[in-house]
């Protein structure tokens, strides 16, 4: 029978050497790989020993990631969702995002027996934070990705967290203005100067340009794999983007630290923020830079499919791109004058 997380490779002159190497959610947990004995039947009984290590871990968390929790309680289960792969696996940012609003949920009903968790209780909890509606909708999908997992491992037979609407939220209509462009650039740096032109001439999300490798970068394109959708993009260079990569220095990934260092997300995200307060630049963020690039796309005269195209959005949901991405401003009001003074009407 395969022993799980054994591995064997194999040596220049044909022996073999042995490995304990953990998969995604084991190395989430803490543990890292591990050379084991020259023997075959010594190195799998290491494995299976350290695979029993893990199990016991995992149930040590489970049990007591939040102190005092007791069995059957919505606590106890937030410890063995946090020690499962369904947590484990998600990307770093989402295991952080879903870990807070867990917190929130384990103030309100920590204590709450699962099966007593009903609908009634789910629109209270949904209504604790109606002031803020992106953080109850966050809060609401959370608990009901929470409930299902207790569906799933038998603790509940329906989860009551299922068919609740989310909050309306005010679409954000912010975008970087020239002005602001002109200071921020004036100030950050090279490294953060290159990470600017890119998100601009690019509409792409944070994570998928801190991991853009130099590879992708060919033949007047940039070619990714959005982590977010999984949709392939194919972004052609612009002049100005062009000329800003040829004068980065070719470190791996493109986006580096001064020290030529892939960044952390925390990282660059306080250093970020750090610069546009140098810049003296108010009520943005990072991820208006992709607003930015469609609205300036949208001036520039594109249709919805060519920034769709861009984007990675999906060309169905035009129309929220035109809500969420397309703030109504005075230019593009002055523009569609333009064009209707333009138009003259067919002779009949």
């Amino acid at each position: 029978m395969r022993t799980p997380q054994f591995r064997v490779k194999a040596n220049a002159d044909g022996s073999k050497r042995y490995y304990w190497e953990p998969s995604a959610s084991t190395r989430a947990l803490g543990f890292k790989p591990l050379r084991l004995s020259d023997d075959k039947g010594r190195a799998i009984l290491e494995a299976k020993e350290r695979n029993l290590e893990v199990d016991e871990y995992r149930h040590k968390l489970a049990r007591g990631l939040f102190e005092g929790a007791k069995a059957g309680t919505v606590r106890a289960l937030i410890g063995m969702y946090k020690s499962h792969d369904d947590y484990l696996l998600l990307a770093e940012r989402t295991r952080r995002d879903y870990g807070y609003n867990l917190e929130l949920i384990a103030r309100k009903l920590g204590d709450a027996r699962i099966t007593d968790v009903t609908p009634p209780i789910v629109q209270a909890l949904k209504r604790a934070w109606s002031a803020s509606p992106s953080q109850a909708n966050h809060v609401c999908r959370v608990l009901r990705l929470l409930l299902s997992f207790a569906k799933r491992q038998g603790m509940i037979k329906s989860n009551p967290a299922l068919g609740f609407k989310q909050y309306r939220e005010p679409p954000r209509h912010s975008v970087w203005t020239p002005d602001e462009e002109r200071r921020f650039l004036a100030v950050c740096g090279p490294e953060l100067a290159l990470v600017y032109v890119l998100a601009v001439h690019t509409a792409q999300r944070q994570g998928d340009l801190l991991a853009l490798p130099w590879s992708a970068c060919h033949d007047g394109m940039i070619t990714l794999k959005q982590a977010k959708t999984g949709q392939k993009i194919d972004v052609p260079i612009s002049a100005r983007l062009g000329k800003a990569l040829e004068e980065a220095p070719r470190v791996s990934p493109v986006i580096c630290t001064r020290n030529g260092r892939p960044w952390k997300a925390d990282h660059f995200r306080h250093t970020f923020k750090a610069a546009m307060v140098k810049a003296r630049i108010e009520g943005r963020t990072f991820h208006d830079l992709r607003r930015t690039a469609v609205v300036r796309m949208a001036e520039a005269g594109c249709t919805i499919p060519e920034i769709a195209s861009l984007s990675g959005h999906q060309l169905e949901t035009t129309s929220r791109i035109i809500e969420t991405y397309l703030p109504r401003n005075r230019r593009l009001a002055q523009a569609a004058v333009a064009k209707l003074e333009q138009w003259q009407p067919e002779p009949e």
